[in-house]
């Protein structure tokens, strides 16, 4: 079955490498000519093409959990446009068209010996756990009408609620063929049953968790049955390094290390929570870190508020982003904050043509606000997260719909977590002293800091750092343990709540750091070290501890009044950086973070943060069963939380 896989990697990359949808896949669609015909097909051939069409679905559906909760960077500024019938197209057509009509065909070659039962157990729980995606994403869809074509050629939607059940009695039978299946092969855990199980026990806490069921009852549940909760069970899939005949490289990496440099805009709110409070780092002294040594000396972290997991996240191309100040080793002493410090304005670092915003006054719903521009008194104004980032970090806001200038070589690319690309060899604060020698003029000051910018690492291209061999997370155990803290904090157990957010965190770290040696060129001074790492994860749970279980919102600075569920939310968006499904379901569930980025437009502009998305537009022409919504402000059976997140 291996030997099969690499001929079906390509799959992959037409499934969902940049989760685009396609919008003619219906319910009724006839065999492709591109694909084998279940009946012609062998089980092995029928259950690799029912993993690959549930890992498209996955890139989807994680998609949108990812640009709804600012993991990502959300392209464009009206809701309705931004999830409208393409929401759910992608999952609906490997749901409908791929996995079921696939499913069926390997049960009716299943016989009495019940030799399938491997292949018959993992497709179910798969096709359930897209069955409860589709559901979270557009409410009701067919079910009981849509297994008999034959009769019902144009089935009706079923209510989401019974989906949801549906899709738990999926599992119950999941769990049947599991328990007498002698093992087989997959591409996700190399026919380990045992884990395959414990996917099956996450799913159904997840379905709890989502339906509201009483947490003592789900804490019962899962201290009885074995989930994920360690890294030997995580659920991913991995990426190989290979670029042609197949390209097995991640979906990130084919788009960021390309010849023309890299084509993903990163979210500009995950960034600014990773990369540590500004005031903090301009307020460093002489005994920081690196302070008066060579840009390659030792590791430069020295900011508690600092996430040491960025320099995996995202790779810089660019010590300085246009609007924003750069801090420099200068004139035997330092750090300096260029152009602050010299008595510049932020203007010296301007540059339109690559980012146009840089030189624009910042929008006036922001003005005030957290989001907004910085002002440091005496003319200093940096553009603030709306426009852009410290440090370098160069991305995008939420909702910006800008066209591409060109910064292909200067934006932030992707990582070595988890697309397999560089790690971040950056110094933070580069050596002035390097390019210039001090005269008192600001001849010098402007020749160090065109030095110092052309000494960079380097931007991306074709081959660099880990080649694309990362990984796609669907379910990891840290995204398990934060699941569990939201339960015990659900029931009451705030200590407990911190304990399981602890172990997260660990988790995350143990996974994210793991991938140094993906990169041959990294550089192990910048690695995280077990300090660093301890010592953020004892700041996050100290915060945690000490924020109050709710509060009033605070809209001026909202990110320095979190209460508990603030708190938790931010550190669990921030591991599911690379496959954060369950973002979106967690906003609506809870109402947080509260503290997510406001968008570029404001709340008139933007329309009302989607409930849901719409249906599928091929789906609509095709069936005239299905009526279209005009809105996103339906709401999914479990979506009883009034509270609308403030960021939105």
């Amino acid at each position: 079955m291996k030997r099969i896989f690499k001929y079906l990697m390509m799959t992959v990359l037409a499934a969902g490498s940049m989760f685009y949808s396609c919008e003619t896949t219906e319910l009724e669609d006839l065999v492709s000519p591109n694909a084998l015909s279940p009946d012609l097909a062998s089980a092995d051939l029928l259950l690799n093409t029912i993993q690959l069409n549930y890992l498209g679905a996955m890139q989807g559906m994680q998609g949108n959990g990812a640009a709804l909760g600012r993991i990502s960077y959300m392209f464009g500024r009206d809701y309705y446009n931004n999830f409208g019938s393409g929401t759910s197209s992608g999952a609906w057509g490997s749901l409908y068209s791929g996995i079921l009509p696939d499913l069926a065909a390997i049960e009716a070659q299943n016989g009495e010996e019940n030799l399938l039962a491997f292949h018959i157990g993992i497709s179910k729980a798969m096709a359930a756990h897209i069955m409860m995606g589709i559901v979270d994403q557009v409410g009701d869809i067919p079910w009981s009408e849509a297994n008999n074509p034959a009769e019902y050629p144009n089935p009706s939607v079923d209510d989401d609620a019974a989906v949801y059940d549906a899709a738990m009695a999926m599992l119950d039978s999941a769990e049947s063929y599991l328990s007498v299946a002698g093992g087989g092969d997959d591409l996700f855990y190399g026919g380990d049953v045992s884990n395959w199980m414990k996917l099956v026990n996450t799913l159904r806490f997840r379905y709890h968790l989502t339906v509201g069921t009483d947490p003592n009852v789900i804490l019962d549940f899962i201290s009885s049955n074995e989930i994920i909760s360690s890294s030997d069970a995580d659920f991913q899939f991995n990426y190989g390094d290979q670029e042609l005949q197949p390209d097995t490289r991640h979906p990130w990496y084919q788009s960021d290390y390309t010849t023309s440099g890299a084509n993903i805009y990163k979210s500009a709110w995950l960034m600014d929570v990773m990369d540590g409070d500004q005031d903090e780092w301009m307020g460093l002294t002489l005994d920081y870190p690196g302070a008066g040594v060579e840009e390659d000396g030792a590791a430069q972290r020295a900011v508690t508020t600092d996430d040491p997991r960025r320099r995996y996240y995202f790779y810089r191309q660019n010590r300085t982003t246009p609007g924003q100040s750069q801090m420099v080793f200068a004139i035997q002493s330092g750090p300096w904050n260029w152009p602050i410090s010299f008595g510049l304005s932020a203007s010296s670092t301007v540059n339109v043509e690559t980012l146009s915003c840089s030189d624009i006054a910042e929008p006036v719903h922001l003005f005030g606000l957290e989001d907004g521009n910085i002002d440091y008194g005496g003319g200093q104004m940096l553009v603030g997260r709306w426009c852009s980032n410290f440090l370098g970090y160069w991305g995008r806001t939420h909702g910006n719909n800008e066209g591409t200038p060109p910064d292909n070589f200067t934006r932030t690319a992707s990582g070595v977590y988890p697309a397999g690309g560089s790690f971040d060899n950056m110094p933070d604060i580069g050596n002035w002293d390097n390019y210039a020698t001090w005269d008192g003029t600001l001849d010098t000051v402007l020749e160090g800091m065109d030095g110092l910018n052309e000494g960079t690492k380097g931007g991306v291209w074709q081959g660099n750092g880990g080649g694309g061999a990362g990984i796609w997370p669907i379910y990891l155990s840290s995204y398990v343990h934060f699941m569990v803290a939201e339960t015990k904090l659900a029931a009451g157990d705030a200590a407990g709540a911190a304990e399981s957010m602890r172990i997260a965190m660990e988790h995350s770290f143990a996974k994210v750091t793991s991938f140094s040696s993906v990169d041959p060129d990294a550089d192990s001074a910048y690695f995280a070290t077990a300090t660093e790492i301890t010592d953020f994860i004892d700041m996050k749970v100290a915060e945690f501890v000490a924020a109050p279980e709710t509060n009033a919102y605070n809209a001026v600075a909202p990110s320095e009044n979190k209460d508990k569920l603030d708190v938790l939310g931010e550190q669990y968006f921030v591991a599911m950086f690379g496959g954060a499904n369950d973002a979106w379901n967690f906003i609506r569930r809870t109402a947080h973070p509260r503290h997510l980025a406001l968008g570029i437009m404001d709340n008139d502009e933007s329309g009302p943060f989607p409930r849901t998305g719409t249906y599928p537009s091929g789906e609509i022409s095709a069936n005239p069963n299905i009526l279209q919504r005009q809105d996103n402000l339906t709401r999914v059976f479990w979506d009883t939380n009034m509270d609308d997140n403030p960021a939105n």
